[in-house]
């Protein structure tokens, strides 16, 4: 089964007439999106398995990254040593990640080296090791990392905003998890995580470069197609988000301030609209609202922002920001004052004009190289946008009135709804 998108490419600019993008569906019933591109001998590919941490059994936080991260450290035919060496030979890189829904993959590999590429990659998702030494020595760099982050500000600041946000306890999970949650991490439950995260329920791959329908086709299946169908999809629902302030005292030349509250999800009808309104409060960086008010006008923070972060059933809008400790109430306040302006005023017509014609000229940097596009095709399905996004997207900016942003602006962003957390050395 195939489905033919016309969309635009060349390097920073569209062109509606430079390739082809193709939904196709192998012999072994493995939906992909692809594009081929023989300008460069390169093949890259992105994928993403449904899971991720929120499926990390209590105390035992960390184990979902703790997996992901061994995968390219030796299968059972490749020590961790010979399969880098492998990998460097044929010019193939290979990145596994986790995060809090979701296992990601990323593959590259030089055109004339397909063949041996894919058989590592393949290797990698069907023959993982788990090694007990590498467990170690993964457990170990994790470890370490977690050690860094202990001291640093705008880290446990984060850590913080998720685990007093997030009432869900579930989702409010550390993803490297602990250094205590690490040490009750076995081989055994590794490879429990590898059975729950890899397979082909909510298997969402794009693959672009210098290739042809039939050889993608084929090394797809070499890849994937054998990875079983019986796994449960996570639906990850914000139920339960706290809102208020919580603060944590550190000694610190400056206080970090994260603040959120609930979004949209990706397929919500207003997400365009919100993307708008929320470009004009804090997303549009030198333009913002707060940036404006809260640096430039009071030289309150060096820098503030907000972005929408979207899940795949559901979304939240977050914030940052530093200053000094001294500053901090006056500045929380400023950014609730432009919350409420922003939701009882709307937005003006030329704060309208300009955050559209920004989100119509900025598409085109997802389109720089190979792996950005496989990238894209990837994001695209697995939010569930539909095959026709590429054709449809600009036409829904343009369609969008200011007054459906000024409605989605007075129905979103609620100040009383927010949450911060607080993290320098702060006056009682």
């Amino acid at each position: 089964m195939k489905f033919f998108v016309t969309i635009f490419f060349i390097f920073f600019s569209f062109n509606t007439e430079a390739f082809e993008f193709k939904e196709i569906t192998t012999e072994k019933g493995i939906k992909f999106w692809f594009v081929e591109d023989r300008n460069i001998p390169l093949v890259s590919l992105s994928f993403s398995l449904n899971g991720g941490a929120v499926n990390d059994k209590k105390n035992k936080d960390g184990t979902t990254n703790l997996m992901a991260s061994l995968l390219d450290e030796g299968t059972e035919n490749f020590s961790s040593l010979d399969y880098k060496l492998a990998l460097k030979d044929c010019g193939a890189k290979i990145y596994f990640s986790a995060d809090r829904e979701k296992i990601d993959g990323t593959f590259r590999v030089v055109s004339n080296q397909i063949q041996k590429g894919f058989w590592l990659l393949q290797e990698a998702v069907n023959f993982p090791k788990f090694d007990k030494n590498e467990i170690t020595k993964v457990k170990n760099q994790i470890e370490a990392s977690i050690k860094i982050d202990q001291s640093d500000v705008s880290t446990i600041a984060s850590d913080m905003f998720n685990k007093h946000f997030f009432l869900d306890k579930s989702f409010s999970r550390k993803i490297k998890g602990t250094i205590k949650s690490l040490k009750n991490i076995s081989r055994k439950d590794i490879f429990e995580s590898y059975k729950l995260n890899f397979n082909k329920n909510g298997l969402t791959i794009g693959i672009a470069g210098d290739i042809d329908e039939q050889n993608a086709k084929k090394y797809i299946d070499y890849v994937f197609g054998d990875l079983p169908e019986n796994a449960k999809e996570s639906k990850i629902k914000f139920s339960k988000l706290n809102k208020g302030e919580k603060k944590h005292n550190i000694e610190t030349p400056q206080a970090t301030v994260i603040f959120g509250q609930k979004g949209l999800r990706r397929t919500d009808d207003n997400y365009f609209a919100a993307r708008i309104a929320n470009y004009v409060l804090g997303g549009g960086s030198f333009q913002s609202r707060l940036y404006k008010e809260v640096r430039e006008k009071r030289g309150l923070v060096y820098s503030i922002s907000t972005y929408l972060l979207p899940y795949k059933n559901d979304g939240l809008i977050l914030g940052a920001f530093q200053t000094r400790n001294e500053t901090v109430r006056e500045t929380i306040e400023q950014v609730k004052e432009q919350w409420d302006k922003i939701l009882n005023n709307g937005i003006t017509k030329k704060e309208f004009s300009e955050a559209k014609t920004y989100y119509k000229g900025s598409f085109s940097r997802n389109f720089t190289n190979t792996l950005s596009i496989a990238n894209l095709l990837k994001i695209v399905q697995y939010y569930d946008l539909g095959n026709d996004y590429f054709k449809n997207r600009e036409r829904i900016i343009n369609n969008i009135k200011l007054k459906q942003v000024n409605n989605v602006a007075s129905n979103f962003f609620k100040s009383d709804e927010l949450f911060f957390v607080v993290v320098g050395k702060l006056k009682e």
